[in-house]
């Protein structure tokens, strides 16, 4: 009776754990919260910068070559030269501008957000050139700060820059309302692979437990507290990544549920290297692949073997490599049957990193041997 009441207080904790956490890991295309997608992109990157740098020599080389000839100065190249120092400090200056206002104006309303964006590069547009103005009058370019074409200047650099801003504006929000979509459907395609590997987990280990209920109860308590744990740590993992440390300890309660059923037949041996703190791992990583190499290696061969688990960190990758032994009998297939679970776990790579990471496996001399490579800190989306 007191087992079964322990079975029915864990059941009650997984529904309310499984209830909370099921709504994180519903495949929807939502941002989670803390996370939200700003309507103006970052205008303080590199790459931004550098395009915008571009955009602008490139209008400065086209106004040079529609210009009359020794309209600004006695060559061609002084002509660009002038234009392109310019251009280049009205573009530049309203990249930082934007840089610096879009926390603020990311808190309007999108149409606001936009509009008041177009006007600040407007109107940078505009002091700019009256700084040049004043600086031509006060080096003695220019006989008055209001020379007769003053009028006439302001104009033409505020129409070229609502034409040209406005494209750049539409462009660079295209660009990241792009980039959002896709983050948004792979961080959903991320959630769909683990919401495939947490239930499969689920019912192996409540499967453990059945096995054990008549013929050792007393493992089967055992089972249970150490399933109550193990749950707890995972149903409390919010983020797709987790650090490396965390995942042993997840892999370490799936072992102790395991060894409880295999009773003497499992031996893990763990090879552990230094990781830096900011070392991360998808989590639910290490746990499918030792579950491979106890379904398809030691759950077959009636003596048990051992498991080798080495983990190390090399050239800002982690390197993880299981082995196990396997039936002779069914090496061949084994080879071509790793598991749905190792493809999820391909796919959430492959999702996550891209080319960045791998997993491999390979089978020599008896030994089946799964390599995965990721990298050190994650690339979280």
């Amino acid at each position: 009776m007191e087992l079964a009441a322990k079975i029915r207080l864990l059941l009650d904790r997984l529904r309310g754990g499984v209830s909370k956490a099921g709504q994180r890991l519903m495949p929807t295309a939502e941002i989670p919260p803390g996370e939200k997608t700003e309507f103006l992109p970052n205008f303080c990157t590199g790459e931004v910068v550098f395009n915008v740098v571009v955009v602008a020599e490139m209008l400065a080389i086209v106004i040079n070559l529609i210009i009359p000839r020794n309209f600004l100065s006695p060559t061609v190249l002084q002509d660009l030269l002038l234009i392109s120092i310019f251009i280049q400090w009205v573009a530049l200056a309203g990249t930082a501008v934007l840089c610096y206002t879009r926390k603020y104006l990311n808190r309007l309303p999108n149409l606001r957000a936009l509009g008041a964006a177009y006007l600040l590069l407007l109107l940078t547009t505009f002091v700019v050139s009256e700084c040049v103005v004043w600086l031509l009058w006060a080096l003695g370019r220019l006989n008055s700060a209001r020379p007769a074409w003053y009028a006439d200047f302001h104009i033409l650099n505020l129409t070229i820059s609502a034409i040209i801003n406005g494209l750049l504006l539409r462009l660079f929000l295209a660009k990241h309302e792009l980039q959002s979509r896709t983050l948004s459907e792979a961080r959903a395609k991320l959630q769909a692979l683990q919401s495939r590997i947490r239930p499969h987990f689920v019912f192996n280990s409540l499967n453990i437990i059945a096995s054990l209920t008549r013929s050792s109860p007393e493992k089967a308590e055992a089972a249970i507290e150490d399933m109550a744990d193990l749950f707890r740590m995972m149903l409390s993992q919010d983020e797709m990544l987790v650090p490396v440390k965390n995942e042993i300890d997840v892999a370490n309660k799936y072992l102790a549920l395991e060894a409880l059923r295999l009773d003497n037949r499992l031996t893990v041996n763990w090879d552990i290297g230094k990781f830096p703190r900011k070392s991360v791992m998808p989590v639910l990583t290490l746990q499918p692949l030792l579950e491979n190499a106890i379904r398809h290696g030691i759950e077959e061969l009636p003596a048990g073997g051992e498991i080798d688990v080495r983990l190390w960190e090399e050239n800002d990758q982690i390197h993880i490599r299981v082995t196990n032994p396997i039936p002779k009998a069914r090496s061949k297939q084994a080879k071509f049957n790793p598991g749905q679970s190792l493809d999820n776990i391909r796919q959430r790579f492959q999702s996550h990193y891209g080319a960045q990471a791998s997993l491999t496996s390979a089978e020599e001399n008896g030994l089946f041997t799964l390599t995965v490579v990721l990298p050190t800190r994650g690339d979280n989306l």
